[in-house]
């Protein structure tokens, strides 16, 4: 007997709308909520579509902000822990934003009474643009150090690396004059 014909021969069966009363009951919450939300969204004015692009906007920059503010006050504490800006030489001090280049003028007199340390650190540098100062594209500017050289005595440009140790030179001697022996 097919599933249809024991039905109707002599069972009772429940109400159909007892069963599509209980399932309905839910999809009616349903359908009233979205017809408020839509109902909500339909009576929005222009006015108020911009006060919430407006909360947004402030939302989304204030988040950016304490993001940002605590990604630098992670990254200066790292720096505190990482190792400065030395260069690896002994004595180098790792300063931060130190010039790039150094003038020295140094008279007769002081490089006479010169340390012996103070002179090699600058006698021992590479010079800037080859061997000995023959580059001629620095020749102008070894000139301009001849003329501020004092009498008898040099010029020095130190070019710095960024942490202050001096990396390479340029001089420019003084024309040397002989002493004046007054005998009367």
């Amino acid at each position: 007997m097919p599933p249809s014909a024991a039905s109707s021969v002599g069972a009772t069966t429940r109400p159909k709308k007892s069963i599509s009363s209980a399932s309905a009951a839910p999809n009616n919450n349903l359908l009233r909520a979205l017809s408020s939300i839509s109902s909500c969204s339909r009576r929005h004015s222009p006015s108020a579509a911009t006060l919430d692009i407006l909360i947004l906007l402030l939302v989304l920059f204030s988040c950016a902000f304490l993001v940002l503010s605590s990604l630098s006050h992670i990254a200066r504490s790292l720096s505190a822990l990482l190792p400065g800006g030395r260069c690896g030489r002994a004595g180098c001090k790792g300063l931060r934003g130190a010039g790039e280049f150094d003038l020295r003028l140094q008279t007769e007199e002081c490089l006479k009474s010169m340390s012996a340390e103070a002179v090699q650190e600058i006698e021992g540098l590479p010079w800037k643009g080859g061997a000995e100062g023959k580059n001629p594209d620095y020749e102008c500017l070894r000139a301009e150090l001849r003329r501020m050289a004092p009498i008898n005595g040099r010029a020095v440009l130190l070019f710095r690396a960024p942490c202050g140790c001096p990396v390479a030179k340029l001089e420019g001697w003084a024309p040397k004059r002989g002493r004046r022996n007054n005998k009367k």
